[in-house]
């Protein structure tokens, strides 16, 4: 069994999985503990029905460093932030949290693919914690 289906692997600590959202993990992003690491996280989804221009402009306006582009393909967008997460699953989960707390931008997606980078990882941190999956 790869990690990709590892229910375990994909768990954020609220045991939802990452590649859903968790609002929980979004809101506890809000005021985060700045303790712990922070990831850069890209999340590449799928969405049934166009999101509005005035919509991809306004999502850095959430004091995240959130951005949210449309790539050239139909329909498929990429959703950036920043979250201090004590994991890359817990990171990804409140990033795609905010997709979920936000679905009157977006009222239907399905994630396609993740990562999540730790920024300034000590030196003898294996590869496998710095970047996730």
């Amino acid at each position: 069994m790869s990690h990709r289906d590892d229910t375990e692997f994909w768990a954020c600590p609220h045991g939802r999985d990452a590649r859903q959202g968790c609002v929980t993990c979004y809101e506890e992003a809000v005021d985060p503990d700045l303790a712990l690491p922070l990831w850069d996280v890209a999340v590449w989804f799928t969405s049934e029905r166009p999101i509005p221009v005035k919509a991809l402009q306004d999502v850095h306006r959430h004091g995240r460093r959130f951005l949210l582009d449309k790539l050239s393909a139909p329909h498929i967008y990429l959703l950036t932030g920043h979250s201090h997460a004590a994991g890359g699953g817990q990171a990804v989960a409140g990033v795609v949290g905010f997709l979920v707390h936000n679905q009157h931008v977006v009222d239907e997606f399905v994630v396609r693919d993740t990562r999540a980078v730790r920024l300034s990882p000590p030196p003898n941190l294996s590869s496998g914690e710095r970047v996730w999956p």
